[in-house]
């Protein structure tokens, strides 16, 4: 049986906006009290648990709720409605430089930021050798903090943290701040020597997500939309930034209403091996929509395990609902936990100007299998338009749409993928 440490039930953070001081003033006052406001809510209805030794990631679009989240669950906040609760002592790093005074020294700001977290003196002495070492800052530990840079605020602040033994463990966005060498030393530590601590990262980052988290909660305009795997978790939100950069309307639903429609395929691309691309899995502007996908070989017209080298062909079968010119054809591999192994689009082929005419037409995209490391991989498709291989406009997106095994071959791979060595010389030096 999990035990739940953080338990949330209907929780909802209600502000009163004013277009101006004076009509907060009269609302006040309004002998026959008026509102001059309107209610914006930061969270809405909100329900979740969060289990002892689990490590949860809060993702989201900016605005959606996620700081205000942890803001009530820290209790810095206070609820409008619903009920929260939390069993164990927190240890958060919620913005940068929070409870840090800018004239004290490094040294004085863990005394004070220990204080605010409930540390005894004591016990901040016995920690502090640990603390300093971890943040690596040298002198500077004896220097205002107002003269340190934001990497170094990010160091001691995450190596108090860590440090005061929490139970649970609230990361907003703080990583992202530190240079690589300290964000690896950081979730080496969190891996290794805090197994016991509950973590909550609230990130941008979705590789962090999805190498890090057990389980991830999406919010979006301050409502909870999604609870489940990291990799799905994912999905959700880049489906809510597309629909969003696109203007489309619900983080739920496809680019467009029409893409949950059926389309009759013509019956010689009604071939085995053929799948239905679900709405849920779209996003982009969608002027063009990919409806059924399909990876074969030479040899067969259904392929589910391959090996470095392999020639297959991605095939689409795509709705193009206008005439469409500059269209792009791309692919991305991604391991099991979401991470892009390889990719490229059809920019980068000697003729690659595709210009599309309103109905349907089939797609193939030859590629050659790379040398990776034999596990579970998912193809995400993708059609674009535009000149730019980076910058264009992403009509659809369809996430994690294909599944294929890469098998072993005779060659070990050293990582994710092999990149040979093209010479060996070894000579001595006299």
């Amino acid at each position: 049986m999990k035990e739940t440490v953080i338990s949330i039930d209907n929780l909802t953070k209600t502000y009163n906006l004013y277009d101006s001081h004076a009509d907060r003033v009269k609302e006040a006052f309004h002998p026959f009290r008026k509102k001059f406001h309107r209610p914006f809510h930061a969270l809405r209805d909100v329900s979740l648990e969060i289990f002892k030794r689990e490590f949860v990631g809060i993702i989201g679009r900016n605005g959606s709720g996620k700081s205000t989240l942890l803001q009530l669950i820290t209790g810095i906040l206070q609820p409008t409605s619903g009920s929260l609760s939390v069993n164990g002592k927190i240890s958060a790093l919620l913005e940068l430089g929070a409870g840090f005074n800018p004239e004290f020294t490094g040294r004085e700001n863990v005394y004070l930021n220990g204080s605010i977290l409930g540390i005894s003196r004591a016990e901040l002495d016995r920690n502090f050798a640990k603390i300093e070492a971890f943040a690596d800052i040298g002198d500077f530990i004896d220097q205002p903090v107002k003269m340190y840079s934001s990497g170094m605020f990010v160091r001691l602040a995450f190596a108090i943290a860590i440090n005061v033994h929490p139970e649970i463990l609230i990361v907003d966005e703080a990583l992202a701040v530190g240079d690589m060498f300290f964000q690896q030393k950081c979730i080496a530590h969190m891996e290794k020597e805090m197994k016991a601590c509950t973590k909550v990262l609230v990130t941008h980052d979705m590789h962090a997500v999805t190498n890090l988290c057990e389980r991830v909660f999406v919010l979006d305009q301050g409502r909870l939309i999604f609870t489940g795997s990291p990799l799905e978790g994912v999905e959700y939100y880049t489906k809510a930034i597309h629909n969003e950069l696109y203007g489309k309307e619900g983080s739920n639903r496809s680019g467009s209403e029409e893409v949950a429609q059926a389309v009759m395929i013509p019956t010689e691309d009604e071939a085995s091996g053929w799948i239905d691309v679900r709405s849920e899995s779209i996003a982009g502007a969608s002027d063009v929509i990919i409806r059924k996908v399909n990876l074969k070989s030479k040899k067969s017209d259904i392929v589910s395990f391959v090996k470095a080298g392999d020639d297959l062909y991605i095939r689409m079968i795509i709705d193009c609902r206008a005439d469409l010119d500059n269209a792009i054809f791309g692919y991305i591999i991604k391991d099991r936990i979401g991470n892009g192994i390889s990719g490229d689009n059809s920019l980068s082929l000697a003729s690659s100007s595709f210009c599309l005419n309103k109905g349907l037409h089939q797609v193939c995209l030859k590629i050659q299998w790379p040398d990776i490391a034999p596990d579970e991989y998912l193809i995400t498709l993708g059609i674009g338009q535009g000149e730019h291989p980076l910058n264009h406009v992403i009509q659809c997106w369809a996430h994690n749409v294909i599944l294929v095994k890469a098998l072993s071959t005779d060659r070990v791979v050293h990582g994710i993928f092999t990149n040979p060595i093209l010479e060996c010389e070894v000579r001595a030096i006299d």
